[in-house]
């Protein structure tokens, strides 16, 4: 489990509604693998909060988690990165596009699975991204590792 604050994703968990919307490709990467909990209820610090949100995510891989942040879960921490990361840029697409007040324009239900299916054959890449990202902070900082 990766849970994190990131400033789009935060953005968006802050609204009344924090749906992430099929507008583009990366925000299909989420669509229906989404759980919302819009049910903020201060710090999570005890063994019963954990076990509601479990029961919230019901078995999807990513929780907006209302007027909080996000949690994001795998079975890796390079893929639970790789979801955060694109989670992030939808989450960004999604603030950015709100911002407008324009009206959306959402893909439909057919071509956003499609869409999610045909990241499918990206998951592996998760590694390989997760790996060179180590690789940078072993040259430029290998401290991270003490």
């Amino acid at each position: 489990l990766l849970h994190l604050h990131p400033p789009y994703a935060t953005a968006l968990a802050g609204l009344a509604d924090p749906t992430i919307l099929p507008i583009d490709q990366n925000t299909a990467r989420f669509y229906d693998r989404v759980a919302y909990d819009l049910n903020f209820g201060g710090l999570g610090d005890v063994v019963e909060e954990g076990q509601r949100i479990a029961q919230v995510m019901q078995g999807k891989p990513v929780m907006m988690m209302g007027n909080h942040g996000v949690m994001v879960a795998a079975a890796s921490v390079a893929y639970a990165f790789e979801e955060m990361y694109y989670l992030e840029i939808a989450c960004r697409t999604m603030v950015l596009a709100l911002s407008t007040g324009q009206p959306l324009s959402i893909i439909s239900d057919k071509i956003a699975r499609k869409t999610l299916l045909g990241w499918e054959k990206f998951l592996p890449v998760g590694q390989y991204h997760f790996a060179q990202l180590k690789e940078l902070l072993d040259r430029d900082d290998p401290s991270y590792r003490d």
